[in-house]
Formats: structure tokens, C-alpha cells, sequence
């Protein structure tokens, strides 16, 4: 489970240890998805794609940004960027005919 960081035009933000389990699965295949769920009202958004580094210096400034920062440096640490592909909205209903909306590339230009 991560934090959503940052939305702009280099994607949907997110950051984790390049010496993790996870750091080390991106570098090997550069692609995620990523979850937002609402248990009590039904609802979930995926948004799936591509992965980049982000820069050495946005990655020092998210480290530097978290909740007990001490000022000390974290060379693993590694902003990175989700580039949606695909963007998936579902609502539950309790008829279990849920609704989905599916948005791919062409959504995006």
C-alpha cells in the first residue's frame, strides 16, 4: 500500500525504496496499477500504465517531506510516476450489475 504524492502531467505520483520488494518489481517491469477503493459507497477507481523515475531532486524533496524527516538522506528513495493507459470507475449496486466506465489511450490525446 502506498500514498498518492502528486496528479500532474508527469502522472500519478507515488514513492517507495528502489531496495524494495516493490522498487526492485518496477525496475525489472516497469508497469503498476494502481487501487482506490470505498467499501461504504461501492466504488473503486484502477488506473493502469507505464512507470518512470521521476528526478534525484523531487525524490530528496518527497523524502525530506515525509512525517518525521530528520534532515538526513535516503539514496534509495525514488519518487516515481504512473502514465495511465487505461483508467477503470466501477460502482457497486446490490442487483450485483455493476457499473462500469472504461477510459483507454484514445480517452487520453
Amino acid at each position: 500500500m502506498l500514498i498518492l504524492k502528486d496528479l500532474d502531467d508527469d502522472g500519478w505520483h507515488f514513492a517507495t525504496s528502489r531496495a524494495s520488494r516493490k522498487g526492485r518489481e518496477l525496475a525489472a517491469n516497469p508497469q503498476a496499477a494502481l487501487n482506490f477503493y470505498w467499501q461504504q459507497q461501492g466504488r473503486q477507481i484502477r488506473v493502469a500504465g507505464g512507470v518512470v523515475e521521476l528526478s534525484e531532486a523531487a525524490s530528496v524533496s518527497d523524502w525530506h517531506a515525509r512525517p518525521g524527516a530528520d534532515g538526513s538522506d535516503n539514496a534509495d528513495w525514488q519518487l516515481y510516476a504512473l502514465r495511465p493507459r487505461e483508467i477503470e470507475f466501477w460502482q457497486a449496486r446490490h442487483d450485483r450489475r455493476h457499473i462500469r466506465h472504461r477510459f483507454g489511450p484514445e480517452s487520453f490525446s
